[in-house]
């Protein structure tokens, strides 16, 4: 199970093979040699963990607490076969009588809260889909110039492009969750054997372990599905379609420029890249790519020289409130490193 999430935290962000050294894949030394006891120690104390600490949040039933319970009981409950938010499970979950409890509590106190709502709609399983239909909306309503509910929301391309022209920003509340969710774990104490299974053969650190499992957490059940908006936007679909290709092209433009998250700016970027329609264009779509390809791995080259892969800086850098988005995460720690944050004239990403 958490090498399930810190894995996802890889793959849902869609990080390219070349850049598999972001600090997010060292953390918890995913790819270390382990023994098959040790690492299943592991998994059973995470499992355990999150089952105990859904059931205590949900306990106080308050609605930010009772859907990130539901989210932590159906992340136990699906394994290793979790998808991300947005997407149709690749194998049929029975729906828990006990996640839909809770998340229907949550909808049902959630108001105008849109932390309660952006957590409500990380349900990906077909009985949520109304109910996170109907918190994507009012995560709307409390944000009408945010892309991101609409992707939530769901929909045709048609529908979520005209809704799309008002957008200015694509905003998918990365860090204020992720924040939340640290705090909520912090609540929770693992019993002293959850500890050293966390610790393995090295330091437990409360505020670090809650900074990373909350993070990976959230790129597990965080991520809208992008498949409509890439697909509507694909070159087929806009050569014979003017007004299509302007509404594609306002989309990525906004993406990569207003987004609060790499994965953001990634997708813009790749779709400045593929409405490009002049060498000008394409341009400056690859100078953006590389700039990108820059930040995330000198990221993962300075957090790697740092113990335990920059764990301590990643948790004090999420604690600093003058810190608003991952891209100034990112950028942080590039300064904190010495490292310029656009590349060299002529460099070009390792492939593969």
């Amino acid at each position: 199970m958490r090498h399930m999430l810190l894995a996802a935290l890889v793959a849902g962000l869609l990080i390219p093979a070349a850049q598999a050294q972001a600090p997010y894949a060292g953390f918890d030394d995913v790819d270390a040699p382990a023994t098959r006891a040790a690492d299943e120690a592991a998994d059973a104390a995470w499992a355990g963990y999150l089952q105990r600490s859904a059931g205590a949040l949900a306990a106080s039933g308050q609605p930010r607490e009772l859907a990130f319970a539901a989210t932590l009981r159906s992340l136990t409950l699906q394994g290793d076969a979790a998808p991300a938010a947005g997407d149709a499970p690749s194998t049929a979950v029975p729906p828990d009588p006990q996640v839909e409890a809770w998340r229907e509590a949550a909808a049902q106190k959630a108001g105008d809260d849109v932390l309660a709502n952006v957590l409500l709609v990380q349900g990906n399983d077909a009985a949520s889909t109304r109910r996170r239909v109907r918190a994507a909306q009012r995560w709307l309503a409390a944000d009408p110039q945010n892309l991101a509910p609409l992707l939530f929301r769901g929909g045709g391309i048609d529908a979520l492009l005209a809704d799309a022209r008002s957008a200015q920003r694509f905003d998918l509340q990365m860090l204020p969750q992720v924040r939340w969710m640290q705090s909520a774990l912090l609540r929770q104490s693992p019993t002293a054997a959850e500890r050293a299974a966390f610790a393995g053969d090295g330091d437990y650190d409360a505020a670090e372990h809650a900074a990373i499992s909350a993070t990976a957490i959230w790129s597990a059940v965080a991520i809208p599905a992008l498949q409509t908006l890439v697909e509507g936007c694909a070159p087929e679909a806009t050569r014979a379609n003017p007004a299509r290709l302007r509404e594609c092209r306002h989309v990525a433009r906004l993406m990569a420029d207003a987004s609060d998250t790499q994965l953001g700016r990634m997708i813009g970027v790749a779709l400045l890249e593929r409405t490009a329609a002049s060498a000008a264009e394409r341009a400056d779509a690859q100078a953006r790519r590389r700039t990108q390809d820059w930040q995330m791995l000198e990221w993962g080259r300075a957090s790697a020289q740092l113990p335990r892969d920059g764990a301590a800086q990643y948790a004090r850098l999420l604690a600093d409130p003058s810190i608003r988005s991952e891209l100034d995460l990112v950028e942080r720690a590039l300064q904190e490193a010495g490292v310029p944050s656009t590349p060299p004239a002529g460099w070009q990403p390792p492939r593969d």
